[in-house]
């Protein structure tokens, strides 16, 4: 492995918290503000709207409901031999309908999926371990990782309910099943935010001048000070789900043979945006991602499913986290075993 001494470790190694520190409610204020956080959980509780509780199985008590209640109809689900059980109640006040915006959320049919120490789990092992249970074909929206748990939404009742019945039907490699919990929720933050089509050609269009055919690489860096972009009020913030979002469908449409991506100097701190990237652009083998501001190397693992041989780092604040130039190497190599450079 050839690396580039770009000054991307250093003595001495952070103490950081346990990946499986937190309760499960807590709130993901990394999803608020930058699409990570569940757009549903900044309700008060007996708002009348919505109600989420958590509880275990009483040994005694072998059916436990799960209730949906709109106005007067009423589906009961079931959940048999789990540890815990999800129970939530969705009641629409009168004169709300279903999709009304409501102070600026627009709630629609939206579901989150929530799989407790989903961390655990490869993004693309884990998801196409569901799809192979479930009955329907399903679009995981916005799927990101929040301490412990992975979630990503999905529309339509239907779809949500046989994701739930796919709990308990995977196993890891630990052969331990793998548990999923379903609740209502607000539009996702891509959704909601979603770019309008004169910003997406915009954008576009700023993508092909930044594109480099003999070398099927495309240049990123400092997208969004971009003079055109600029010139015509569209700001384009990689960090935001929307935007990442847009980016990669159009590298998906316009660019499928793209070998190369540089995203340097862009103030990227998560990667659950970028993840995306697996199944829009598989074959990169060429990802810059110096000058930004990711923290840990966990980071890099939302991405592991890419075929990287050269991947640069220098710049991130992840570097100074190495105690030695050997750890690091092991720790990247982990993520990305067919690195030639770092």
């Amino acid at each position: 492995l050839e690396h580039s001494d770009g000054g991307c470790y250093s003595q001495g190694r952070r103490k950081g918290g346990s990946y499986f520190q937190g309760n499960f409610g807590k709130r993901n204020l990394h999803y608020e503000h930058g699409g990570y956080e569940s757009p549903h959980s900044h309700r008060k509780e007996g708002d009348g709207d919505m109600e989420m509780r958590y509880f275990h199985k009483d040994p005694q008590v072998r059916h436990a409901p799960y209730t949906i209640q709109r106005k007067r109809r009423r589906v009961n689900w079931h959940y048999e031999d789990q540890t815990h059980l999800t129970t939530w109640r969705h009641r629409i006040p009168p004169g709300r309908e279903v999709g009304e915006n409501t102070q600026g959320r627009t709630m629609g049919n939206w579901f989150m999926i929530t799989i407790p120490y989903g961390i655990k789990y490869d993004r693309t092992w884990l998801l196409n371990s569901i799809q192979s249970h479930c009955s329907v074909p399903f679009t995981a929206v916005d799927f990101h990782y929040f301490k412990n748990r992975a979630q990503f939404f999905v529309q339509d009742a239907g779809t949500a309910s046989a994701l739930r019945d796919v709990s308990y039907k995977i196993c890891d490699e630990q052969n331990r099943k793998v548990s999923i919990f379903v609740s209502p929720s607000a539009v996702p933050y891509s959704v909601q935010n979603k770019l309008k089509p004169e910003q997406v050609e915009q954008l576009k269009l700023t993508m092909n001048k930044r594109y480099d055919v003999s070398q099927k690489a495309l240049d990123l860096q400092k997208l969004r000070f971009d003079t055109d972009l600029v010139g015509r009020d569209v700001d384009i913030v990689l960090n935001r789900r929307n935007c990442m979002a847009a980016t990669l469908q159009i590298i998906e449409r316009d660019f499928p043979e793209l070998l190369s991506l540089n995203l340097r100097n862009n103030k990227l701190y998560r990667l659950d945006g970028l993840s995306d990237i697996i199944e829009k652009a598989p074959k990169v083998k060429i990802l810059n991602l110096s000058k930004n501001e990711l923290t840990s190397v966990s980071e890099l693992d939302k991405i592991k499913g890419l075929k990287l041989e050269e991947l640069w780092l220098e710049g991130n604040p992840l570097c100074s986290t190495f105690p030695d130039h050997s750890a690091y190497i092991s720790a990247i190599r982990d993520c990305f075993p067919k690195l030639l450079r770092l």
